[in-house]
């Protein structure tokens, strides 16, 4: 048997829900499926459990008394985390605030919402075709996954990629055969003028 240097356990990033068939949450996940263009329902679990996690977080620092050393250690650093992904406003500097945290906020914040806000994309699914088919860059960086997070400060650096057709980037294979079907039509009609 091989000896594997680094083994990693990876553990799962979303939580089934406890009762399968509830209607009114299904009507509900149904909805911001359709809304925010998801693929399936494991794409909104995986944001309620990371906001499970950041709750959490806040609900076992608010137990604790307000000069505790851990708490003024551990609250800054957590809101300041939030605010950069632009989930808190500037104004939200309390652990109350992010309790008050939905999903819909943390889904706002995704590459593929933002891409169709911007106006790059003419539908939410749209949006996450561009993004899979690796037409959107964050900054100098290259993306193609629907589910990034946008910071706050690469927020405004979102734009179409150097080398997209639909950006800077040389025209597609169906554009390139049209112009080559164009040029070899207007070569045949100029040797017939010529005749």
């Amino acid at each position: 048997m091989p000896h594997v240097a680094f083994k990693t356990n990876f553990r799962k990033t979303y939580r089934t829900v406890r009762r399968p068939y509830e209607k009114e949450r299904l009507d509900q996940e149904l909805k911001l499926c359709g809304e925010y263009g998801l693929r399936c329902k494991r794409e909104i679990w995986r944001v309620q459990y990371l906001l499970s996690k950041v709750r959490k977080a806040a609900r076992t620092l608010l137990t604790l008394d307000a000069k505790d050393p851990k708490r003024l250690f551990e609250t800054p650093p957590l809101i300041r985390r939030l605010k950069r992904y632009g989930v808190l406003s500037e104004e939200e500097n309390s652990l109350d605030d992010i309790l008050k945290l939905t999903t819909q906020i943390f889904l706002e914040r995704r590459l593929q919402t933002k891409v169709y806000k911007l106006g790059l994309a003419k539908s939410v699914h749209h949006a996450r075709v561009l993004i899979r088919q690796r037409h959107i860059r964050v900054g100098k960086q290259l993306v193609n996954v629907p589910s990034f997070l946008v910071r706050t400060d690469s927020e405004k650096h979102i734009d179409l990629a150097l080398t997209s057709p639909y950006g800077l980037g040389r025209p597609g294979r169906v554009a390139r055969k049209r112009a080559q079907q164009k040029a070899a039509a207007s070569g045949e009609g100029g040797d017939e003028e010529d005749v």
